[in-house]
């Protein structure tokens, strides 16, 4: 499982388009940049696509596997360390895309349709994760055991006794009633 919650190199940005597309020198309508952000966009698609594969694998096996809730809960915290290191790594990517895609002006049609996609695809990559590790916490819990019903509180019949109430109370809780006193 290892290999599928670690950022692949697939994925991880080109730092001469990343240049590229912040310099105001050269136009992202030129044919080269053009012909690079269009298999940009196919490589990731298809990275997306087996990221997406492998968490779904993952996950199916850890659901078939013998991990108590506990376990589960290891693994989601391990998914969420691995998430962080993507953003780590994609956020700066995202973000030069966010800046290239504001420059709507200086684009052509394709060129932000492309800007577009591989936004999306960043954005689908780190939201891989957080499927994952909610689908864990919820295999979590439903391994946790605990009861399936909801209990309900049932009125008290008879007397209180008010005095021992309190000192039950205070007994249990005696920085949140001095807290509370002050």
């Amino acid at each position: 499982m290892s290999d599928f919650i670690e950022v692949s190199q697939d994925i991880l940005p080109d730092l001469t388009l990343i240049r590229a597309l912040r310099s105001e020198h050269r136009s992202v309508q030129s044919l080269e940049l053009l012909a690079r952000l269009r298999r940009r966009v196919m490589e990731n698609r298809t990275a997306l696509q087996r990221h997406s594969e492998g968490l779904n694998r993952a996950y199916e096996e850890s659901a078939r596997g013998s991990l108590d809730a506990n376990g589960l809960v290891r693994l989601a915290e391990a998914v969420l360390e691995a998430e962080r290191g993507a953003a780590e790594q994609l956020y700066p990517w995202m973000e030069a895309l966010g800046e290239a895609r504001a420059l709507k002006s200086k684009h052509s049609q394709e060129a932000q349709q492309y800007l577009d996609e591989l936004h999306d695809v960043a954005a689908g990559w780190l939201a891989a994760y957080q499927t994952l590790r909610e689908r864990l916490i919820k295999l979590a819990s439903e391994r946790h055991g605990g009861p399936s019903t909801v209990l309900r509180a049932r009125p008290v019949e008879g007397d209180i006794d008010h005095e021992a109430l309190n000192r039950e109370f205070m007994a249990r809780f005696p920085k949140i009633r001095a807290a509370l006193a002050k």
